[in-house]
């Protein structure tokens, strides 16, 4: 299962949002074993200025509550831009 956590934000709100995405992906991967993580932005900013940041994890056979439990607790610490959306998928 892959798990995609998008959204928006001023880029002078976050100037330093990469550095804290990071951080908290590999902190991740250190909790749970085969987690594949990246982080993806759209190449253009919306037409309020807005830029569209989606955070990708591969979950593997961790378990999805657990995972996202931890997700969410993780980025409320590194205080990462809200709300998060997610969406989950699984392979056809």
């Amino acid at each position: 299962m892959k798990l995609f956590v998008y959204y928006k934000f001023l880029p002078d709100e976050y100037p330093e949002l990469k550095m804290h995405v990071q951080h908290m992906q590999m902190r991740m991967q250190t909790q749970f074993a085969q987690l594949g993580a990246q982080v993806m932005k759209r190449p253009s900013p919306d037409e309020l200025g807005q830029v569209t940041w989606m955070e990708i994890y591969d979950l593997g056979s961790n378990d999805f509550a657990v995972f996202k439990f931890e997700l969410e607790r993780a980025a409320e610490q590194e205080k990462l831009p809200q709300p998060r959306r997610t969406e989950q998928f699984v392979d056809c």
